[in-house]
């Protein structure tokens, strides 16, 4: 992997349990502002077992082929989803 991918894999997996940010965060907290992009390829292309589903757009939208999904396994973990959209998480991005 690259040295872009390593940083963005590890902000990712050190997302806990109920805390949603989205790709521009985590292009951020990598050292990597803009490359909000680079994150969605690398959750769309990893073998890496990664908590994919808390990372949404920028406006808590669900961003990903699975949204059913992706909102069940936010759902299990506290977070508020209307619609396919994060409304109030317990950490990150989206908390009271």
């Amino acid at each position: 992997m690259s040295a872009l991918a390593d940083e963005i894999a590890d902000v990712i997996a050190s997302l806990r349990e109920g805390e949603v940010v989205s790709y521009g965060d985590v292009a951020h907290d990598a050292g990597r502002p803009g490359a909000a992009r680079a994150v969605g390829a690398l959750l769309a292309s990893t073998d890496l077992d990664l908590p994919w589903w808390r990372v949404v757009r920028s406006d808590g939208r669900l961003a990903t082929e699975k949204p059913s999904r992706q909102a069940a396994l936010l759902r299990a973990e506290g977070v508020i989803v209307r619609n396919f959209r994060v409304v109030e998480a317990p950490l990150g991005r989206f908390a009271p």
